[in-house]
Order: structure tokens, then C-alpha cells, then sequence
């Protein structure tokens, strides 16, 4: 494996490469996991956090002796041979380069809906494609330290709004009381490991190694960090929106309603002001995702390129930005040509673009990380490098156990994420965009409903309150889906 310093040095911080959008993934996402019926969710964050941070000690500590840049495929390269890191490195540069990619689709058509919402115009769908793609194109070609500034300050409003919802039900004592339920072992270990999605991605901070002035500190800071941080907020956001409908009631409101899930939950809790921020920031949070990883797919291409096994030119560095511009600007130009052929062959921007973009990514970040575990474990047993036998051996060895089972698991949890490819998908499994639940009036006030149940989908789609009282809501008047 060659060096990667050619005198240019891009600068900035691994904050960019984890976990850019949690509002996004918590309306998205939690609501399937809740409604295949098991509220265990909420415990399997701390399982997966646990398994997560056991293999950040072997992965932070190989970073520290590799001196390169290249993410993943460079652990799998130095433990498993070049071969199988070349492979790596493909695979995560095409699933991070395809999950950007389908973000903008998502982006599009949330983007749509809430212009709509706000200023009553309708745009088509292709024209905000193109506006994120240009938006990711410029960003992707400014330096790093932007896009961390960017990304840092949309999360921290995301974070925000989903503590403020969460903390106001936790105080609130929820539908029928607070349920400790989601933590025993018997629903935890009854769901599936979805829940590393939440977390992956803090393992894009080592793709960022370079960048940094002191990377040995930054990327094991940033690292356990991201796993800490993340595990304790999707935890506790997911227990929340749970106690908010009870949980029978959650994996109920999961099923019927998935894209007005969260949006119900803060409504009935918080009040509208809070569901008009949560459904801007929804579309913020989407760019954002795309935006991280169209970051990480730019820097794979970079480092393939500097090992000349793509082009090398893609290992090119702008002198003045200190970015991996060519890179970054060959992804952006095959986003605009996906774009623009789903966009000729009328297809949806959502249940086609979105999901087929983001299903390579589902299958291959777990696959890629027992594959670094495995690689960090051969690592140090060649040369334990001055560490103690239980952090060389015995911790890489364990997280590579766990890996392979949550890796052989991840294909039954799969198929309920992306049953949906296609415009004819059930969406019931992958939720559309939200139905502008932000627009409801004040439920009635009927004390034979819990909160969350006063405001659930079925009675909006019928003109009437779930309690039977037949108060109109005005859902049934709209004819369907704004978006």
C-alpha cells in the first residue's frame, strides 16, 4: 500500500463522516422497527452500542499505526491482505456513493411537500433533485471544516427538537405511564439489529484521519463519542415515542400511520409549533445525510485513487480548498445522471431512487465492519504492537463474533425495510412522506382516548376524531397526499 501524503494536506475534522441526520433516521426508520411489533428496539441501541464500542478499541488503536487514508478498506488491507481491502474499499465507495445518491430522492420529495405546505405552489419533484445535487457539488468542493460547520449545526437543531419532544413525554408520564418493557431481554433480543444503522457511520471518522492536526486524539475522541452520543439518543427517543402511544398502541400507530408517527407524538405532547420545526428540519436533515455521504463516497474514490486502482486522477487535492475535488465533483456528476434517468423513466423518487440507492448500504456496512474487525484482530496477532493481550486480542476477537452474528441476522430485519422497492411497495413497510401531520387541529378532548391515540391516522383519513366523536379534521377534505 503506497503513502497518501503528496504534500497537500487537507485539513478539518472527522465530525463530518458520522451520523448526519438523527431526525431523519428516527421519523424514517424507528417507526418500521416498532411496527414488525417489537418495542425491544430500544434496548438492541445499547446492544449494538456495546458491540460497536468493543470493536472501537481495536479499531481506534489500529488507527493510531496506520498512517493512511482510506477508512475501512485500509484495516481489511493491512490484516487480510490487499485483495480483500481493494474489495473493501469498492464496496464502501459504491454504498456510500449509491446511498447519497438516493437520498436526493428522499430530499425531493420532502422538499416538495413542505414548499407546498408553506407557500401553496407546486413544484415538481426533479426540480429540488437538481437543487441538491448542485448544493452537495458546491459543498462537496469547499473544504472539509465547511461541511463539518454545516452538518454540526443542522444535527445540534435536530438533537434539539427530538429531546424537547422526548423529554416533554418522559415528563408528561406518557399515554398509560412510563414502561420500562423496551429494556428486557425478551423484546430486546426478540427485534433485530437494524439498530446499527442508527450507529454506523462513526466509523467514517478514521476516513478523515488526514484532515485532522492531531488524529490520534481527534479520531478516538470522535469515535467513542459518536457510539456514546448516538446510542443514548436514538435509546431514549425511540423509548419515548413508545410510552407516547403505549406499546401495544406504538406498534399500532407504526403500522397504520408510520410518516405521521413522530409528527403525532409532538403534536399531541408539545404542540404545532414543534411539528412545523420538526418538518423543516425533516428536509434539512435529508440534505444533510446525503451531504455526509457524498463526503464519505468522495473520500473512498480519493484514496482508490491515490492506489491508482480507479483513475488517478480521482486522487487529485485542490491546491486552495484542500478537497478531494475531482472525486467529489465525479460523484456529483453521476448523481445528476441517476437523477436524470429515473427522473426520463418516471419513476418514484422515493419508493424507487431512495430505497434502491440505500439498499446496497443497508447489506454492506455490517459486512464491512466484521471484515475490519476480523482484520484488526489478524493485525495485532501478528505483532501485538506494545498493547495488552485483551485489547490486541481478545476484544477484536469478541466484536468479530458479534459482528457475524448481527451480520447474519441483518438480512431477516432487511427485507421489512426494503420489501417496498418499487412504486408498488406496501407502505406499511417503507413509510411515504409525512401527510403534513403539522396541519391537524387540537384533538378533541374526550378522557376515553390517551393523548397519542387522539390523533391517530385512522380518523384523519376518515374526517373524524379515533374517539367517535365525528369532529371533522379536515384530512378527509384533501384528497390524499400532498406530496
Amino acid at each position: 500500500m503506497s503513502r497518501s501524503g503528496t504534500g497537500h494536506r487537507p485539513c478539518g475534522g472527522p465530525r463530518s463522516g458520522a451520523a448526519a441526520a438523527p431526525l431523519g433516521f428516527s421519523v424514517g426508520a424507528t417507526p418500521i422497527a416498532i411496527g414488525r411489533g417489537v418495542v425491544g428496539t430500544v434496548g438492541m441501541f445499547a446492544v449494538v452500542a456495546a458491540i460497536l464500542a468493543v470493536f472501537a478499541v481495536g479499531y481506534v488503536a489500529m488507527a493510531g499505526r496506520i498512517r493512511l487514508v482510506g477508512g475501512l478498506y485500509l484495516f481489511v488491507a493491512q490484516g487480510l491482505g490487499r485483495v480483500l481491502g481493494v474489495g473493501t474499499a469498492y464496496v464502501a465507495g459504491l454504498a456510500y456513493a449509491l446511498a447519497a445518491t438516493g437520498c436526493i430522492g428522499a430530499f425531493a420529495i420532502f422538499a416538495r411537500s413542505e414548499f407546498l405546505d408553506l407557500l401553496h405552489i407546486t413544484t415538481p419533484w426533479q426540480l429540488w433533485a437538481v437543487l441538491a445535487t448542485l448544493g452537495m457539488a458546491v459543498l462537496g468542493l469547499l473544504k472539509v471544516e465547511l461541511n463539518a460547520r454545516i452538518l454540526g449545526a443542522v444535527i445540534a437543531c435536530e438533537i434539539g427538537i427530538l429531546l424537547i419532544v422526548s423529554l416533554a413525554v418522559t415528563v408528561q408520564g406518557g399515554a398509560h405511564g412510563l414502561s420500562p418493557s423496551g429494556l428486557s431481554p425478551h423484546e430486546v433480543f426478540g427485534s433485530h439489529p437494524g439498530a446499527m444503522l442508527a450507529i454506523a457511520g462513526f466509523e467514517a471518522t478514521v476516513i478523515f484521519a488526514a484532515e485532522v492536526r492531531d488524529p490520534a486524539r481527534s479520531i478516538g475522541r470522535a469515535t467513542f463519542g459518536a457510539i456514546a452520543v448516538l446510542a443514548v439518543i436514538y435509546g431514549w427517543v425511540c423509548w419515548a415515542v413508545i410510552q407516547a402511544f403505549g406499546d401495544k398502541g406504538a406498534v399500532t400507530g407504526a403500522n397504520t400511520d408510520p410518516a405521521d408517527f413522530f409528527f403525532t407524538e409532538a403534536q399531541t405532547f408539545v404542540g404545532t409549533w414543534v411539528v412545523n420545526t420538526m418538518e423543516v428540519l425533516v428536509v434539512t436533515s435529508w440534505f444533510a445525510s446525503l451531504l455526509a455521504f457524498h463526503n464519505a463516497a468522495s473520500r473512498y474514490l480519493f484514496a482508490l485513487g491515490r492506489e491508482r486502482v480507479l483513475p488517478h486522477a480521482l486522487g487529485s487535492v485542490h491546491s486552495r480548498l484542500a478537497s478531494p475535488w475531482v472525486a467529489s465533483l465525479t460523484h456529483s456528476v453521476f448523481s445528476l445522471a441517476v437523477v436524470a434517468a429515473f427522473a426520463l423513466s418516471g419513476r418514484d423518487p422515493y419508493l424507487d431512487l431512495y430505497i434502491l440507492g440505500s439498499t446496497p448500504a443497508v447489506v454492506a456496512l455490517p459486512v464491512m465492519e466484521l471484515l475490519a474487525s476480523l482484520a484488526i484482530f489478524a493485525f495485532f496477532l501478528r505483532n501485538r504492537h506494545g498493547l495488552p493481550t485483551w485489547k490486541a486480542w481478545f476484544r477484536p476477537l469478541v466484536a468479530t463474533l458479534a459482528l457475524a452474528l448481527a451480520t447474519w441476522l441483518s438480512p431477516a430485519g432487511l427485507q421489512s425495510v426494503v420489501l417496498a422497492v418499487g412504486a408498488h411497495g406496501s407502505p406499511h413497510l417503507v413509510p411515504p412522506p409525512p401527510r403534513k401531520a403539522a396541519r391537524l387541529p387540537r384533538a378533541c378532548a374526550s378522557p376515553s382516548a390517551s393523548p397519542a391515540s387522539r390523533w391517530r391516522g385512522s380518523g384523519r383519513r376518515s374526517g373524524g376524531c379515533c374517539c367517535g366523536c365525528r369532529r371533522r379534521t379536515g384530512w378527509g377534505n384533501t384528497g390524499g397526499n400532498a406530496a
